[in-house]
């Protein structure tokens, strides 16, 4: 398997499993900061964007899990997997700020 092809898989699969509660967060915590509130949306908005990004990055996952020894496709996926490092730099930093800062 190509490199970015695969880094682009598990960097995209690892922001699907925090991303969803990230951007779930970011939007409870722009609307309210009553901790009952928060938590109460928090569960509901991740599985409602879990839902919705998770089987967009599978699709994704499994064209390039497919087309996995493209050369080409090795080219034009290694923004791709740069950007999917970069969201999931962003939210570990967001957490880290939530818990210790925030």
């Amino acid at each position: 398997m190509q490199k970015y092809i695969s880094g682009t898989i598990f960097y995209s699969l690892l922001f699907a499993m925090g991303g969803a509660p990230t951007i779930a967060m970011m939007i409870i915590r722009a609307q309210t900061s009553n901790p009952e509130i928060i938590y109460t949306a928090f569960v509901g908005l991740s599985a409602m964007i879990a839902c919705i990004l998770v089987p967009i990055i599978l699709i994704q996952n499994a064209f390039l899990f497919f087309k996995r020894k493209s050369e080409t496709l090795e080219t034009k996926v290694e923004p791709l997997c740069k950007l999917y490092l970069f969201l999931n730099a962003c939210c570990l930093l967001y957490w880290l700020y939530i818990q210790f800062i925030g």
